[in-house]
């Protein structure tokens, strides 16, 4: 049975559909392909430089798998690259072991497509994908997640990983209601460096996104573009689920303020997540800062952000977050790793955040 990968198109989604129903029938119940052959998020369309494509894997039965690829250009030691971020791939090999090596199919003709790729995110190194991605001498390095408490009572009530057995629930119980955990948590995020300045919340991006681009982005041996096309076409002006904050001249912030319901990590929380930020790395407590100060005057419960660079973790830590465990990987194929050396090593100087996968979806 011959399979043939090609751009997914309007007379794939019927069997798109049906290829979706196989893998629910089969218990795959977290993840499906998009029933429309047009992305509702990053259409590729005019002269954009940021986009999303999608790709099918189609033989004579129907639809077997796909993939999707955003390109994005970013700057590699002050050059600029288009570069692809390889996500959500999905094969009927999870279901039915007469597809499985469809899954290996598809990365290497997204790999033929664009040699210079990643991946982000993936839930941690024992999920399938980042296993294949190791295998094939892709390098894998966790991005660090910073955290901070700022309603330490609700966070104790609530945060599910403390709370998995009888014994944690009730420790963790003892904790807020005595106020031993407000005083614990309290002391162990003492900020070391204010260094907030002056900040306004904006509608959208402008001139002075471009400017500040322009003289920070040879500082990081990898960067996407934050150009102020592309960051409006991210987090459009139309949207008011973004919240837009612009540090004086020297930098930025993108934030979310989410109600949890039942999350399977944070309860029924307030969390608010810095999903994206920029300035030069020496102004990054300024951001941090800034940022924290937004979303505690909003009241969130629990402040989050995934940072790779060296300067904006220490930025973090400044400022009185904490690091804990962290399943958001980053994956470099084989080319884009020969150009930025040992990932391991230059994770420290790339600029990651959750701006750079597929959107905050998750939060």
């Amino acid at each position: 049975m011959a399979i043939v990968i090609q751009p997914y198109t309007g007379e794939h989604i019927t069997r798109v559909r049906a290829f979706n129903r196989r893998l629910r029938a089969g218990g795959e119940s977290e993840f499906e392909f998009p029933e429309d052959s047009v992305p509702s998020w990053l259409p590729k369309k005019d002269d954009r430089r940021i986009f999303q494509e999608l790709f099918v894997a189609v033989s004579e039965e129907g639809v077997h798998g796909g993939y999707i690829i955003k390109t994005q250009d970013f700057s590699i030691a002050g050059e600029r690259r288009p570069v692809g971020y390889y996500h959500l791939p999905l094969s009927e090999g999870i279901v039915d072991k007469t597809y499985g090596l469809l899954g290996s199919q598809l990365l290497v003709d997204a790999l033929r497509r664009q040699p210079l790729m990643y991946a982000l995110g993936m839930g941690g190194p024992d999920r399938p994908l980042p296993r294949m991605l190791k295998g094939i001498g892709w390098s894998l390095t966790a991005v660090p997640f910073f955290f901070r408490v700022v309603h330490p009572a609700r966070f104790l009530r609530n945060i599910q990983p403390l709370r998995r057995t009888a014994a944690r629930r009730l420790a963790a119980d003892v904790a807020a209601y005595s106020g031993v955990g407000f005083a614990a948590i309290r002391l162990l995020q003492r900020r070391r460096r204010p260094g907030r300045a002056s900040y306004e919340t904006v509608s959208e991006f402008s001139s002075w996104a471009d400017a500040l681009w322009s003289r920070a982005h040879g500082e990081y041996a990898m960067v996407g573009s934050r150009d102020a096309e592309t960051l409006n076409i991210l987090y459009p002006s139309g949207s008011d689920r973004f919240i837009r904050v612009r540090v004086g001249d020297v930098g930025w912030a993108v934030l979310l303020d989410t109600q949890m319901r039942d999350h399977k990590y944070f309860g029924d929380l307030r969390v608010g997540t810095i999903v994206d930020c920029f300035a030069s790395p020496r102004d990054a407590h300024r951001v941090v800062s800034s940022a924290t100060a937004v979303l505690e005057q909003r009241g969130v419960d629990l402040i989050v952000s995934n940072q790779s660079h060296a300067e904006w973790g220490a930025a973090f830590a400044a400022g009185g977050y904490r690091v804990g465990p962290s399943n958001f990987l980053f994956a470099a194929s084989k080319k884009l790793g020969a150009l930025l050396g040992s990932v391991n090593e230059s994770l420290s100087r790339i600029h990651l955040t959750r701006g750079d996968g597929d959107g905050p979806i998750h939060l």
